[in-house]
């Protein structure tokens, strides 16, 4: 057994990994950190194990943003390009509860009981985006589509369980802390990087997204050799099974609920911020790029502060303020009839979406029983899915049946109540869930 003398900086770490020794010729093991020691001895673990993310969020952001830049080439119905891109939700809403709850029933380490549903999942992935960006059909476009979805929702609830696998749950917040910038670094990367890869030659981005995909599992690869010392083994555990996580556990029903109604406003404002800025206030695309990106600029600055904020006052108290200072800010906005006010509160708005958005995996792998992490990220994406089916329509329909009403913005105004009120809501949700759990870990 190799003990880590150092503090080891993110090149030694890099070296490690590649060789598979450190400096003194010594051989090198990503070790599982133990109850009662620092972050620190966290870190190396946790670089490794948050590339996948990275990932992941520019895979799915290359192929929901500029996906339809090509299925529009292969169809005239703009219908039909919707339906496909949205079919994400339905994917959501069944292969995630399989994906989670099955990998928690594998025997074996964490490495076996995860990464088959990362293995499968990975070659679905690539092989989608790559047929996306060749595809001369639209049939073999939806094809492609599919299998990327099926792939994700397969690849994604295990690989997040293996969060809750190997650390302490004291460590939560700040893992998701970490994972959240990746997440954010990878959606931003996609955003900016996409349109001019996609100009250079249409297949390029989609490429770079399997490339992507298929670099940061391989990151993974360390974790076959994880070498356990603590004490206390986090594992083996039992599993539970998903029918009775929802029946007797009122916790998580409540977080899945509260979920469901973030990402139904997140996936409306999604959908229609563009749309407001160019139709509602009839401003320029650039101005609406320049929303979306302070917007991007607060999801990942809101990353590192959420983490500060839950280890000192708890995961739930955090979201419930955050949640509070952001539907009300965005409940606001149907006030705002030019583009001004809603620049001067905007940044504040977002950060707090920010937090609010940061943190929900921590809660759902705290509230869940040892031995069903798998199950409850899987629930954490069925809740998803439902906000993601349900809030583009919801905004839709008000923004169509208040055109008139609210005529200098052309109807769209009418978003910001339909995003702003279920973001409320979901604090009488947040009210049955106990902090004294999650609190006591944070503070230690």
């Amino acid at each position: 057994m190799t003990v880590v003398r150092e503090r080891p900086g993110l090149a030694r770490v890099v070296e490690r990994l590649t060789h598979g020794h450190d400096r003194h010729g010594q051989r090198w093991q990503l070790q599982v950190p133990c109850e009662g020691e620092p972050f620190t001895a966290a870190r190396p673990l946790l670089l490794v194990l948050g590339l996948p993310t990275f990932g992941l969020a520019f895979a799915i952001s290359v192929l929901t943003t500029y996906g339809p830049v090509v299925l529009i080439h292969l169809t005239t119905s703009t219908s039909q390009v919707g339906a496909l891109i949205g079919g994400e939700g339905a994917f959501a809403l069944v292969v995630p509860l399989v994906s989670g709850t099955v990998s928690d029933r594998l025997p074996g380490s964490p490495s076996g009981r995860r990464f088959p549903f990362v293995l499968a999942g990975a070659p679905l992935i690539v092989v989608g985006l790559a047929l996306l960006g060749f595809s001369g059909s639209f049939l073999l476009a939806a094809a492609a589509v599919l299998a990327f979805f099926i792939g994700y929702y397969l690849y994604y609830p295990p690989y997040r369980a293996l969060y809750a696998d190997l650390l302490p749950r004291r460590f939560y917040p700040r893992a998701q802390s970490s994972q959240a910038i990746l997440r954010g670094a990878g959606l931003g990367s996609a955003l900016l990087a996409g349109g001019l890869l996609l100009a250079v030659w249409r297949p390029l981005p989609f490429a770079i997204a399997g490339f992507a995909v298929v670099a940061t599992t391989f990151a993974l690869v360390p974790l076959l050799r994880l070498e356990n010392r603590c004490p206390n083994p986090l594992l083996p555990y039992e599993s539970v099974s998903l029918r009775r996580l929802l029946l007797h556990d009122g916790e998580l029903r409540a977080f899945a609920g509260a979920n469901a109604l973030w990402e139904f406003s997140f996936s409306g404002l999604k959908s229609f911020i563009v749309l407001y800025v160019v139709r509602g206030l009839g401003r320029s695309p650039s101005l609406a790029s320049a929303v979306i990106a302070v917007v991007a600029v607060a999801y990942i600055a809101g990353a590192p502060l959420a983490d500060r904020l839950a280890n000192r006052y708890g995961i739930v108290p955090v979201i419930r303020v955050s949640a509070l200072i952001y539907g009300t800010g965005l409940v606001a906005g149907v006030l705002a009839h030019r583009i001004t006010p809603m620049l001067i509160g905007l940044p504040f708005v977002a950060l707090a979406g920010a937090i609010m958005m940061t943190l929900p995996q921590a809660l759902a792998l705290t509230l869940a029983p040892r031995g069903s992490e798998g199950a409850a990220a899987g629930l954490q994406d069925f809740s998803r899915g439902l906000g993601v089916v349900l809030g583009p329509i919801a905004v839709g329909a008000a923004i169509a049946a208040f055109h008139s009403q609210l005529s200098s913005t052309h109807g769209y105004a009418a978003m910001w109540p339909v995003i702003g009120i279920p973001v409320l809501a979901s604090l009488l949700f947040l009210r049955t869930l106990e902090p004294r759990r999650e609190a006591a870990l944070a503070t230690r």
